[in-house]
């Protein structure tokens, strides 16, 4: 018996195939909870895939990453409505990561001011957003004017996956719910 795997707790404390399961006796259902090492690995996983200092395309960056994501949708697909929040944050972090990869091509400042432009941003609040203050290219990455312009939209036309809408379309309809008997 490996002892570190092995204990008696609570279903809601215990990390169980990547999952923590938390239930509710008086509705006779059970919710299924991505587990905290599941959030961690995840995240980790993005972290890997996508390196800011990644000496290919961004397409490339997304094509390896949609793979995983992928996958791994189809093995979460059954956590309930209640982890709708943390896809979304997947979902956001991978875009700012995506967004720090492309400033880190682009370079320089001004550079990056030009391509903005480019994609649609006035030329006052690229330069303002751009160049206030000296900020890395992670807090580039999150500044007003990098989320206008490179919004959800971009990454969409990219081809990359969206954890939060294909977790959504493999959801049962509402009038369906998991229930387990108890007893």
């Amino acid at each position: 018996m490996n002892l570190t795997k092995s204990a008696v707790a609570r279903p809601a404390e215990r990390h169980f195939l990547g999952f923590s399961l938390e239930s509710n006796l008086e509705e006779g259902t059970v919710e299924v909870h991505l587990s905290q090492r599941s959030k961690e690995r995840i995240y980790a996983k993005i972290k890997e895939l996508t390196p800011r200092n990644w000496g290919q395309s961004l397409d490339a960056s997304i094509k390896q990453l949609n793979s995983y994501l992928k996958g791994w949708v189809e093995f979460f697909k059954i956590c309930t409505a209640t982890e709708e929040r943390i896809f979304r944050a997947i979902d956001t972090h991978i875009r700012r990561r995506l967004r720090a990869i492309l400033l880190k091509q682009w370079k320089q400042k001004r550079a990056i001011v030009r391509k903005l432009i480019r994609l649609g941003a006035s030329l006052k609040a690229a330069w303002r957003g751009i160049y206030k203050g000296n900020h890395s290219l992670w807090a580039l990455s999150h500044c007003q004017i990098v989320d206008r312009t490179l919004r959800n939209v971009y990454f969409t036309k990219r081809g990359l996956v969206s954890i939060f809408t294909r977790w959504k379309e493999k959801q049962p309809s509402d009038n369906v719910q998991m229930r387990f008997a108890f007893g």
